[in-house]
């Protein structure tokens, strides 16, 4: 259950003090070919050089417990029970939800979701219990409120999609099991293929009191394009690796598509990422493209995936490593990088193009002044991923430490823990250019699918981590 609601635990963005300079221009976007495999990158032409971007804290929330969600461009804040809107230099407030459920904590605001002005749901619930009656309720505009479980049983909300003038909210609770409830709008119905029509056997997804007729698609995620495409993601038949996405037509009959051939991650389900048009994007390393019926992965970014999202135009954009990148033409472009490899909560970008960011409350990315180049860096690191890796992504940490136990100068290194942003990080404390630059060959010479970054950074408080020569 918790990795579940953890999954739709996402985030957004908030607003800022002064004007940052924007990133690049967006560029008009051809429509990849839409293909069953997983193309190689095309080149990427020469770059101009990129700005390097580091939060900056919205002044009105410095200091306090603030999260932030961008929603179409708006800069959403939350604070206690209070939902926000950043305007300028400042917060203004739009509405709060209820300050009940004090026998369980009283209420916690977990998510903002929806769109923008008129269709804000916020995900709330109590702070303990293992009832915690998770409830959404529409914030802005017109809408039911919803509460699953009850005191005795656990629920949990696996995500909201808006198929036209209705938004759909998907539920478990040992009660009731999956379904699906309308939270806006006319009323929607979508009959999941079953279990026994999708060819799964009796003991994979087996029929309970409160799932007669289970699905074959026990679904973990929902979604939809902005032409209304519905769709559900999870693990075909509950089998391990097997991710899949069934897919309702306009007409309500649905497919299931398996989805495992094009991600290198077929045991996680994603999120869902809404287009403007009759497309999406799944978060699965690489990135999974939905466009009019089709599904297709994307060329790979090179670097593990932190945040996927669209900007208010409809561009594709990705946190990876600590670039900034923007799909363009059926290639990623870098179009800014961070001085090393950050974890933020939430990520977005707003109308006049600035990246928003959640990192110890709201924050904009602005242009910073003061790092030092690569070649003029004094305290040279090579960084090298989380631990663990976030959701999905293999990790590499122990296959990095074998692999460097055959590094020549291995006496000269040392390999490092840190915390930073909510996360463990490790990688390799070298001494020059030449040395970070050798081990990053080294790690590519002998590991399958590397992922090594030499960057110009000093970890607060590591830990170091002993590597043997072998």
């Amino acid at each position: 259950m918790k990795k579940v609601l953890a999954s739709w635990l996402l985030g957004c963005a908030l607003v800022a003090c002064r004007k940052s300079p924007p990133p690049p221009e967006d560029k008009p976007t051809t429509a990849p070919t839409a293909s069953a495999s997983q193309a190689a990158a095309p080149p990427e032409p020469p770059q101009p050089k990129v700005p390097t971007l580091v939060p900056e804290p919205f002044e009105a929330t410095k200091g306090k417990s603030a999260e932030l969600y961008v929603i179409d461009g708006a800069k959403i804040v939350t604070e206690g029970l209070h939902v926000g809107r950043i305007e300028g230099e400042r917060v203004a407030w739009i509405g709060d939800i209820p300050d009940d459920n004090h026998d369980i904590g009283g209420n916690y605001i977990r998510l903002v979701t929806g769109y923008w002005p008129d269709g804000v749901d916020v995900y709330y619930s109590g702070k303990r219990g293992y009832g915690w009656r998770p409830t959404i309720v529409p914030l802005t505009g017109k809408g039911a409120r919803r509460t699953f479980g009850d005191d005795e049983h656990g629920a949990w909300i696996q995500g909201t999609a808006r198929v036209g003038a209705s938004t759909i909210v998907a539920a478990q609770d040992p009660m009731t099991g999956r379904h699906f409830a309308t939270l806006r709008g006319p009323a929607r119905k979508f009959e999941p293929i079953t279990a026994e029509k999708g060819g799964c056997k009796p003991e994979e997804v087996p029929k309970s009191r409160q799932e007669p007729v289970p699905p074959a698609l026990p679904y973990n995620w929902i979604g939809a394009t902005g032409a209304g495409t519905f769709m559900t993601v999870g693990m075909l038949c509950n089998r391990e690796k097997a991710l899949a996405a069934e897919v309702w037509d306009q007409g309500g009959k649905s497919r299931i598509v398996e989805l495992s051939p094009l991600t290198k991650t077929p045991g996680v389900v994603p999120v869902v990422i809404p287009g403007k048009g009759d497309e999406l994007w799944l978060s699965t390393t690489p990135v999974i493209h939905y466009e009019a019926g089709t599904f297709e992965a994307l060329p790979p970014i090179g670097a593990p995936l932190g945040k996927l999202f669209v900007s208010p135009t409809g561009k594709l954009h990705a946190l990876a490593g600590r670039g900034i990148f923007r799909f363009d033409a059926g290639h990623w472009t870098r179009v800014a990088n961070l001085p090393h490899p950050m974890k933020f909560k939430a990520m977005g970008m707003d109308a006049e193009g600035t990246f928003w960011v959640g990192y110890a409350g709201p924050a904009k990315l602005r242009a910073s002044n003061g790092e030092p180049s690569l070649d003029d860096c004094t305290m040279p690191f090579v960084y090298l991923g989380e631990v663990p890796p976030p959701e999905g992504a293999e990790s590499t940490f122990q296959k990095a430490i074998e692999a460097l136990a055959t590094f020549p100068a291995l006496a000269e290194i040392s390999g490092v823990e840190y915390a930073e942003g909510g996360a463990q990080h490790f990688g390799v404390m070298v001494k020059s250019k030449a040395q970070g630059d050798a081990v990053v060959a080294h790690l590519r010479a002998n590991l399958p699918d590397p992922y090594a970054d030499r960057i110009c950074f000093a970890p607060r408080n590591a830990r170091l981590i002993e590597l043997k020569k072998n």
